[in-house]
C-alpha cells in the first residue's frame, strides 16, 4: 500500500500546478474583461493559499474592479501580515471595521494609514468621525487651522457635517450661510445632506432656505418633496457613518475627475461599506464603475436608487448613459419608457427619453419627446433657465432632423428665455450660418457668444468659420488655429482650418488638416474630405 501513497514532493508539485492553472485562468478572465469570473477564481485561490502575497495583491485589484469588497478586505489582510500594503489599503480595513464598530481594528488601521503617508491628511477627519461614532464627538476638534492644503480643501464641508452629526445645528447653520450664498455646484451634495437633516428634525423652513437656489435637479426635487410634506426615504439625520462615508465619496468623485479610476473605485467601495444602503453611496459607486467603463456594474448600482430618492433621475440618467455607451440603445429607451409609464407627467423623463433617441440617431422622435417636455414644463411653471434648456434641446433635434425653420424658432425661443447664454447663442448662430441664411444676425450671435466665452474651442471655431464665410480668410485662420489648440482632434475644426489654409495658399497644411479630420469622419463627410485631399478645395467641397 505504501506504493500508492503520494510523496510530499509530488503533492507540492501538484499544488503548485493547480495554483498556477488557477492564476492563468484568472488572468485570462481579466484579459477578456470577465471581472466577476476572475474575482471568483482569485477568491478560491486565496482560500487555498492564504499566505501568498503575490496572489493577494492580484486578488485585491481584481476584487475592487469586480465590486467584491469582502474579497478586497481579505486580500488586504494577507498583505498587511506581509507589510506589503499600498497607501490606500488601510482604508479598506478601517471601513470594514468601522461598519462593524470594531474600534481596536479601526485604531490599528489609522496607525498604518499614517505610516504610509499618502492619505495621512485624512487623519483629523477620521479621528473626528470615530469620536462621534463612539459618542465622544466634539465638533471643535475639526479646527479651521488645518496645516495640510489638501485637508483644507475638504475642511468646510466636513465641519458642516460633523456639527450636524453632533447636534450642533446652530453652528452648522452659521457655516451653511456662506455655502448657500456661494451656490457652488460642487457643494450641491452638502446642501442636500443638510436639508435632509433639518427636514428630519422637523425644521422645514431651514431645509427650504438651504435649497432656495434650486441649482441642481436633485435639489429641485428635494425641495418639491419637502413642500409636499414627503418624509419617508427623504428625511435623514446626519450621523457618523453618513459623514465619514461622504468623505470617501467626495474623494472618489475627485479622483475620478483626475482620471485616477482605480483609487476612485476603492474610495467609492470604502464609502459604500461605511454608509450601508444609501442612495448617494449607490450613485457614487455607479459613477466609479462607469468611469472605469464597467457599465454592467454601473447600471446595477444606479438601479438601486429608488424612485422616491431625490437622486432618482440622476441615477436613471446615469444608467441610461451607461447603456448608451455600451450601445444598448433599445434597453436604454426601454428604461426611459418604464419610468415614463410610472410618471408620465414628469418633463425631465421626456427630456431623458429624447436625449436617448437623439444618441440613437432618431432626431425626429427625439424632437417629439422634447415637445412633450416643453408642454409639461410650461404647465408646471418650471424656471426660465430650465425651459431654455428644453427649447435648446428641441431646436437642436429639429435642426438635425431637417425640421427647419421650426428648429430656428425653437432656438430663438431658448435665446429669448435665457439671453447671454454662450451655448444657445453659438448654436443659434452656427445653425443659420451653416445654411447661409440671416448671416448678419448669425454672425452677431456667434460674436456675442465668443465675448462671453472666449476660451471655448467650439465657439472660437464658429467665429473663425464665420470670418471664412464672409471672406476674412486670414482672420479666419487665426481663430481656427486657436480653436484647434483647444481641441486638436476635433474633425470639424480640422476641416474648417483645412479649408481656410487652402484659401490663403497654405496647401500642404490644408491637406494635413483634412487628413486629421478624415480620421474621425463618416459617410458624406468622409467622402467630401477624401475628395479635398485628392483634388484640393473645389466648388461644392467646402465644409458645411
Amino acid at each position: 500500500m505504501t506504493g500508492l501513497a503520494v510523496s510530499p514532493a509530488a503533492a507540492s508539485r501538484g499544488d503548485s500546478a493547480s495554483a498556477l492553472n488557477r492564476f492563468v485562468e484568472a488572468r485570462l478572465a481579466e484579459s477578456s474583461n470577465e471581472l466577476q469570473a476572475a474575482s471568483s477564481v482569485y477568491a478560491e485561490s486565496l482560500k487555498e493559499q492564504p499566505d501568498n502575497a503575490l496572489l493577494a495583491g492580484k486578488a485585491y485589484v481584481s476584487a475592487i474592479r469586480a465590486g467584491d469588497f469582502d474579497l478586497a478586505v481579505k486580500a488586504v489582510r494577507t498583505l498587511q501580515l506581509r507589510s506589503k500594503m499600498d497607501p490606500e489599503m488601510p482604508l479598506a480595513i478601517l471601513a470594514d471595521a468601522f461598519a462593524a464598530r470594531d474600534w481596536k481594528t479601526v485604531e490599528l488601521a489609522m496607525v498604518e494609514l499614517e505610516a504610509l503617508k499618502n492619505f495621512s491628511f485624512l487623519q483629523p477627519f477620521l479621528e473626528a468621525w470615530i469620536a462621534t461614532a463612539k459618542g465622544q464627538g466634539d465638533a471643535a476638534t475639526l479646527s479651521s487651522k488645518q496645516d495640510n492644503p489638501t485637508a483644507q480643501y475638504y475642511l468646510e464641508e466636513q465641519m458642516v457635517l460633523n456639527r450636524l452629526a453632533n447636534r450642533r445645528e446652530s453652528e452648522a447653520v452659521g457655516l451653511l450661510v456662506s455655502l448657500v450664498q456661494r451656490d457652488e455646484a460642487r457643494m450641491a451634495p452638502i446642501r442636500m445632506i443638510a436639508a435632509r437633516h433639518f427636514w428630519a428634525i422637523n425644521d422645514p423652513a431651514t431645509a427650504k432656505e438651504i435649497l432656495r437656489s434650486r441649482s441642481s435637479g436633485a435639489e429641485q426635487k428635494l425641495l418639491r418633496q419637502i413642500e409636499a410634506g414627503q418624509r419617508k426615504g427623504i428625511a435623514q439625520k446626519v450621523n457618523a457613518s453618513l459623514g465619514l462615508a461622504f468623505l470617501f465619496q467626495r474623494l472618489s468623485n475627485d479622483l475620478a475627475a483626475q482620471q485616477a479610476r482605480f483609487p476612485a473605485q476603492v474610495m467609492a467601495q470604502v464609502g459604500a461599506r461605511v454608509a450601508g444602503k444609501s442612495d448617494y453611496a449607490f450613485l457614487t459607486l455607479g459613477r466609479s464603475y462607469a468611469a472605469a467603463e464597467n457599465h454592467e456594474l454601473a447600471v446595477t448600482e444606479f438601479s438601486k436608487v429608488g424612485e422616491q430618492s431625490p437622486y432618482h433621475l440622476v441615477a436613471l440618467s446615469s444608467a441610461i448613459s451607461s447603456l448608451v455607451t455600451s450601445k444598448q440603445y433599445d434597453q436604454a429607451i426601454a428604461r426611459a419608457d418604464i419610468a415614463l409609464k410610472a410618471n408620465p407627467d414628469a418633463p425631465e423623463l421626456h427630456i431623458l427619453k429624447g436625449q436617448t433617441l437623439q444618441v440613437k440617431g432618431d432626431n425626429a422622435a427625439a424632437a417629439a419627446s422634447f415637445e412633450s417636455a416643453i408642454k409639461l414644463g410650461e404647465q408646471l411653471e418650471r424656471p426660465a433657465m430650465l425651459m431654455a434648456s428644453y427649447w435648446l434641446a428641441l431646436g437642436g433635434a429639429q435642426e438635425q432632423a431637417g425640421i427647419w425653420p421650426e428648429g430656428l424658432k425653437a432656438l430663438e425661443k431658448a435665446n429669448q428665455l435665457l439671453p447671454n447664454s454662450p451655448t444657445i447663442l453659438n448654436y443659434l448662430g452656427y445653425a443659420q450660418l451653416e445654411r447661409r441664411e440671416n448671416q448678419q444676425a448669425a454672425i452677431a450671435a456667434i460674436k456675442q457668444a465668443h465675448e462671453l466665452r472666449s476660451d471655448s474651442p467650439a465657439i472660437t471655431d464658429s467665429l473663425g468659420w464665420a470670418y471664412f464665410i464672409t471672406g476674412e480668410h486670414d482672420r479666419a485662420v487665426t481663430y481656427l488655429e486657436s480653436a484647434l489648440e483647444g481641441e486638436p482632434q476635433d474633425p470639424t475644426i480640422n476641416e474648417h482650418l483645412g479649408d481656410a489654409y487652402w484659401t490663403v495658399g497654405r496647401l500642404y497644411e490644408a491637406r494635413y488638416a483634412w487628413k486629421s479630420a478624415k480620421l474621425f469622419a463618416e459617410g458624406e463627410d468622409l467622402q467630401r474630405l477624401s475628395s479635398k485631399i485628392d483634388l484640393g478645395l473645389r466648388p461644392g467641397l467646402s465644409s458645411p
